[in-house]
């Protein structure tokens, strides 16, 4: 978010102040500068923040490691958003409906994840109350319609749910729709949940997906495109790459090598993982693939990286200063029309495939798929325990 000047902030501030609390608007207006500050001073700490871990997170050495790890080795401190938040909801309450109003709200509702429970709920609630108040029928929320789905979890979606079932703004309607089918579709595929639960979220994915097609086609909703098009990788994907579909056929150059294809592995067990060389949790997440690989490669696993970077130089600079990586290497680029077709929803992005080419699963988090994996390779029971470091369970009687 760009930062706001002082003198436009002023001019956001009285022209969205009444009187609040008995109090005069410039009254009120002074309040809102001084917490308008102090979430722009935690912005500002933020980013400092996150540069730092970050870069130590990318430093060769630190493989895996965590960003309370960078912070213990550098000597930081987390975060505490608490008194922004805070600050954030009282601009809020003034007018929750001008910009600056709006702005606060938007603040406030990414930084909830960082705050602990019950004071979270309490300011869950309130922001959500003045988002279906005051935004239902309001252009701004389109900022906030991946949000709401991708982090703000039961509610977030109902939320979206009323603007698709009733925003008089059509864009606001048909992007809800698309939003909602797009970012749920690794639902369909959550193993957390009961084959009932995942169902029920097929169907509403379907619904949303089919909507956009069907009804808002012309509208623009992601990067340039229309419904029609935009919607087209989710429809096939529902199709085609949720579990129990056959996995489609498709080929990307090897690293170092020749153009191959998914066939030539067919009769093994797949663990699909697109990826990149600046993504951190990619790169967290390697550890745990490579002791996959090395525990069920005999069984018949056989881990295909694909690398959605810049360039292939990248990966192979990667592989020879970073991390060796003993699997079979795709690159497919940052444009892929794999990506694109398959609708990835993010990195890293997981897909199991059994012999018969037949997805079994479909994730961000490797861990979630070591059961699916284990089963597919008909591995033993013991060989969970060595995958989360707990041989001694799996030696006792």
């Amino acid at each position: 978010m760009t930062r706001i000047t002082t003198a436009v902030l002023a001019g956001l501030l009285l022209a969205g102040c009444s009187n609040t609390d008995g109090k005069a608007g410039g009254e009120s207006a002074s309040y809102r500068l001084d917490d308008w500050q102090m979430v722009e001073s935690f912005k500002i700490d933020q980013r400092i923040h996150r540069q730092r871990v970050g870069t130590w997170l990318r430093e060769p050495g630190n493989e895996g490691k965590l960003p309370e790890d960078a912070e213990a080795a550098l000597g930081m401190k987390s975060l505490d958003p608490r008194l922004a938040v805070e600050a954030a909801l009282r601009i809020a309450e003034v007018n929750p409906a001008d910009d600056l109003g709006f702005l606060a709200l938007h603040f406030a509702f990414y930084e909830l994840r960082s705050i602990d429970e019950p004071q979270r709920k309490e300011h869950e609630n309130a922001i959500y109350d003045f988002l279906e108040k005051h935004y239902l029928d309001d252009l701004r929320l389109d900022r906030m319609l991946l949000g709401l789905i991708r982090f703000g979890e039961r509610r977030g979606v109902e939320l979206v749910d009323k603007v698709v079932a009733g925003s008089d703004q059509r864009e606001l309607r048909a992007r809800g729709a698309f939003w909602s089918a797009s970012e749920r579709l690794m639902d369909v595929d959550d193993l957390t949940t009961s084959p009932a639960a995942r169902s029920a979220v097929r169907a509403e994915v379907a619904r949303m997906a089919q909507l956009v097609a069907d009804e808002y086609s012309d509208v623009v909703v992601f990067r340039g495109e229309s419904g029609g098009e935009a919607i087209r990788p989710v429809l096939y994907a529902l199709e085609n790459l949720t579990i129990g579909s056959v996995l489609p056929e498709a080929s990307a150059q090897r690293i170092g090598g020749e153009v191959e294809s998914l066939s030539q592995y067919r009769g093994s067990v797949l663990l699909i993982d697109f990826w990149a060389t600046w993504c951190a949790p990619c790169i967290a997440s390697f550890p745990d693939v490579l002791k996959l690989q090395q525990l069920l490669g005999n069984r018949g696993l056989q881990v295909i990286t694909i690398s959605t970077d810049e360039s292939t130089e990248l990966v192979e600079q990667f592989m020879d200063r970073r991390m060796d990586l003993p699997f079979v290497n795709w690159y497919v680029g940052e444009q892929s029309e794999l990506y694109e077709a398959w609708s990835i929803q993010g990195l890293p992005t997981y897909i199991v495939v059994d012999r018969d080419g037949v997805v079994r699963g479909r994730t961000h988090e490797v861990e979630s798929l070591y059961d699916v994996i284990l089963e597919a390779t008909g591995a033993s029971p013991g060989t969970r325990a060595k995958l989360v470091g707990n041989e001694g369970a799996a030696a006792a009687p």
